[in-house]
C-alpha cells in the first residue's frame, strides 16, 4: 500500500466513530385528527354541568360560541355541514326525512372522500352512535376506510344511547391506542335524547347526559394523550362541536337563540389556548381537517380553516342561553340512565334509537 493510500486509510477510521454516532434524521411530523361531535348540546348547560374534561379542553384550546342561524337546526341537516363544509343552502338537505340521502354528497363529498382521493394513504374511520352518520360515512367513492355505527346490534335492534355512545368511544379509543387512525369522527347522542324528552321538566337530566358524555370525552382525550407522549412525531388535533342547541322546554327545529346555539372547540398546535373565538363555525370543521391532514380543499366550501380564522365573525355576540334551572331538582343520575335502558329501544317521549325525526 503506498503512503498516499495509507493515509487515505486511516482518515476513513478516523471519521468512521464520528459518522457512527451522528443521530438518526428525526420522523417527519404526522398531523391527526380527532372530531367529536355531541348531538344537541348547548355550552350555557356544559358550563352548568359537571364536565370538566370539556372545561379542560376548552382551556388548553380556543372555544367558539356561535349561531348558526339561519341554518336548518335538524341533525342530519348539521352534520352533512360539519361533514362536507358547506350551509344547507348549498347541500339541500333540509330535514331528517327524505331530504335525508346520499345524493348531495355527489356534488358535496365528505371530508372522508376529499382525504381518501388526494391522500389514499391515510387512514379514516367514522363511529358514532346514530345510523344516519353512518350512511353520510359511506356515501362518495371512496368512502370512509372504516364506518361503524353502535346504535344497532348485530340482530339489528335498538340500543340505548347511553350504551351505543359507551360503545363508541370504545371505538374510537381502539382506533387512537392501536392504530393511531389518521382522521376520526364520533357521534355521541345521548344528550339530545334527553333533551328531547326530559329537559323541559327535569333540567338536571340534560346536564347529567351532558356529564356522562363527558366522561367519555375524557376517555378519547386521555387516549389522544398517551398515544401522542409515545410517538413523538404525531401531532394530534381534537374538534369538539355540536348540531343544534334545545329549547328549554326540549326540541329544536325553529330559529330562536337556543336552538341556533352552537359551540367549537379546537385544541392543537396552531391553536392559542384559553382563547375565545367566535368565527370558527361548524362549516369550518371540514376546511380544518383538510388543511390539517394536507388536502386541498375545494373551492366551493363555505368554510374555512380555523387554522386562518374560520369562516365567522370572531366578534360575533355569544347567544343569549341562560341556563334552565325551573322543573324537577336534584340529580337524575342513574334514574335518565336506568329509565332509557329499561326500555328495549330506549323510547322516553319522542326519542328513538331507530331515528327520530326530532334529532
Amino acid at each position: 500500500m503506498s503512503r498516499t493510500h495509507r493515509i487515505l486509510a486511516a482518515a476513513v477510521l478516523a471519521a468512521a466513530p464520528l459518522a457512527a454516532a451522528a443521530p438518526a434524521p428525526a420522523a417527519p411530523v404526522v398531523n391527526k385528527v380527532v372530531v367529536i361531535g355531541i348531538d344537541g348540546t348547548l355550552w350555557s348547560e356544559v358550563s352548568a354541568a359537571d364536565a370538566p374534561n370539556l372545561d379542560r379542553l376548552a382551556a388548553e384550546g380556543t372555544l367558539a360560541r356561535t349561531s348558526i342561524a339561519p341554518h336548518t337546526t335538524m341533525s342530519c341537516v348539521s352534520w352533512a355541514t360539519a361533514l362536507t363544509g358547506v350551509w344547507d343552502t348549498k347541500h339541500g338537505i333540509q330535514d331528517n326525512g327524505s331530504t335525508c340521502n346520499a345524493g348531495p354528497f355527489a356534488q358535496y363529498p365528505t371530508v372522508f372522500t376529499q382525504v381518501e382521493r388526494e391522500r389514499p394513504a391515510l387512514s379514516t374511520a367514522s363511529i358514532g352512535t346514530w345510523d344516519t352518520i353512518g350512511m353520510i360515512a359511506r356515501t362518495g367513492s371512496p368512502q370512509a376506510d372504516r364506518v361503524t355505527v353502535t346504535q344497532l346490534d348485530p340482530t339489528g335492534a335498538g340500543v340505548c344511547e347511553t350504551t351505543a355512545d359507551d360503545n363508541a368511544a370504545a371505538g374510537v379509543v381502539s382506533a387512537i391506542t392501536e392504530d393511531g387512525t389518521d382522521l376520526l369522527f364520533t357521534h355521541l347522542d345521548q344528550v339530545d335524547i334527553v333533551g328531547h324528552t326530559l329537559r323541559g321538566v327535569w333540567p338536571q337530566a340534560y346536564r347529567d347526559a351532558i356529564g356522562r358524555v363527558d366522561g367519555l370525552v375524557g376517555k378519547i382525550t386521555a387516549a389522544v394523550d398517551a398515544r401522542a407522549a409515545a410517538h413523538s412525531n404525531e401531532r394530534w388535533t381534537i374538534l369538539v362541536t355540536t348540531d343544534h342547541g334545545h329549547k328549554p322546554d326540549g326540541g329544536h327545529g325553529g330559529q330562536s337563540a337556543y336552538e341556533t346555539a352552537s359551540f367549537v372547540i379546537a385544541r392543537g398546535a396552531g391553536f392559542a389556548a384559553g382563547a375565545q373565538n367566535n368565527g370558527y363555525t361548524l362549516a369550518d370543521v371540514t376546511p380544518t381537517v383538510l388543511d390539517l391532514l394536507d388536502v386541498a380543499a375545494p373551492a366551493n366550501l363555505d368554510g374555512e380553516s380555523m387554522l386562518a380564522g374560520g369562516s365567522g365573525n370572531p366578534a360575533a355576540p355569544v347567544p343569549h342561553t341562560p341556563p334552565v334551572d325551573s322543573g324537577i331538582t336534584g340529580s337524575s343520575s342513574g334514574s335518565a340512565q336506568a329509565a332509557m335502558v329499561a326500555n328495549p329501544l330506549c323510547l322516553l317521549g319522542s326519542g328513538s334509537a331507530s331515528g327520530s325525526s326530532d334529532r
